[in-house]
């Protein structure tokens, strides 16, 4: 068989076995140790390569998750990919293991004795530097919009592994930012869930609160709605760093990783505009045990925000806008 670079999506029932070149936060080159390798396995009867394989064979063998995922060659039946994402120390089945890390000259040299997977180190790095935000966003909804729809779970529909009780657990920082009734627009609110939980979290409070939201992939939007006919009109398609509604609202919420990281101050920007006298915007970042990446107060702090308080878990801050 022939390697070759690719630009797309192959035809996932073409692809038998794939390898993965691991990107961590920060840009570096990931591989497994003794002898150092990427990532590698076969797609198992009944699994999606995107869906299933990217998910389970990283896990497996070098204890580390996947955010996205992009096709960088294929060889026959071979696919090769980078992923974007980190060290996993949670709940589900993974490996715990000391990854080699490194840039990526310096894995195409360790990998010397496996010169496709050298060469693939390679491209993918040239690939991954090279990604323009609209591959950005479309790789984001190509795997999340299909993931999500075919969830088993309302949590799972909104991107939570867990259970009810852990998505309380985990989410319900949202509304200790929330010191007033008012209006709620939850950017990136996929399924709805979360501007569901943020009313009935926040009634307990004794707060009343008024949920909208905005998703990227318009099959979550009618998923959304579907879910939750009496807000359907208040939930619409649109990127998060540019979506521009008719009004200002009380609070407003976002995930960092909504955008690629170079425009992660566009973005926080962009939600301050979106804040009404007097409101806040809250600032989530999720990060799981064992996670290499840095917590959002500091995340913040480094893109010149001040932060103006921030919940138990350390997981949602909260900027004051006058």
């Amino acid at each position: 068989m022939t390697y070759r670079r690719i630009d797309g999506d192959p035809d996932p029932a073409a692809v038998r076995r794939v390898t993965f070149v691991p990107f961590l936060p920060g840009g570096a080159c990931a591989a497994i140790p003794d002898p150092v390798r990427l990532p590698s396995g076969p797609v198992l009867p009944g699994e999606h390569y995107l869906l299933d394989t990217c998910l389970r064979i990283p896990l497996e063998q070098a204890g580390y998750r996947f955010q996205r995922a992009h096709p960088v060659a294929l060889d026959g039946d071979h696919l090769y990919l980078w992923l974007d994402g980190d060290r996993y120390r949670g709940r589900r089945p993974h490996r715990v293991v000391e990854l080699v890390s490194g840039d990526p000259a310096t894995l195409v040299r360790l990998l010397a004795d496996r010169p496709d997977e050298a060469r693939a180190v390679g491209d993918a790095a040239e690939s991954f530097a090279a990604q323009g935000d609209a591959s950005w966003f479309a790789d984001t909804v190509r795997l999340l919009e299909p993931a999500y729809l075919r969830a088993e779970t309302v949590e799972a529909g909104s991107g939570f592994g867990g259970t009810a009780a852990d998505w309380r657990a985990r989410r319900i920082g949202v509304v200790a930012g929330m010191c007033r009734s008012g209006t709620f627009l939850d950017l990136g609110c996929a399924n709805g869930l979360l501007m569901e939980s943020a009313r009935t979290w926040a009634a307990e409070r004794g707060l009343d609160i008024e949920p909208y939201g905005v998703d990227l992939s318009p099959g979550l939007v009618a998923l959304a709605r579907r879910r939750l006919p009496y807000w359907a009109d208040r939930i619409t398609v649109g990127n998060a760093l540019d979506r521009c509604p008719d009004r200002r609202f009380t609070y407003v919420h976002l995930l960092l990783d909504l955008v690629p990281p170079h425009r992660r101050h566009e973005l926080v920007r962009h939600g301050l505009a979106l804040v009404e006298p007097g409101g806040r915007l809250l600032v989530s970042h999720y990060r799981h045990e064992g996670s290499t990446d840095v917590p959002v107060t500091r995340q913040l702090a480094d893109l010149g925000f001040a932060v103006s308080g921030v919940d138990a878990s350390g997981d949602t801050a909260w900027i004051d806008v006058p």
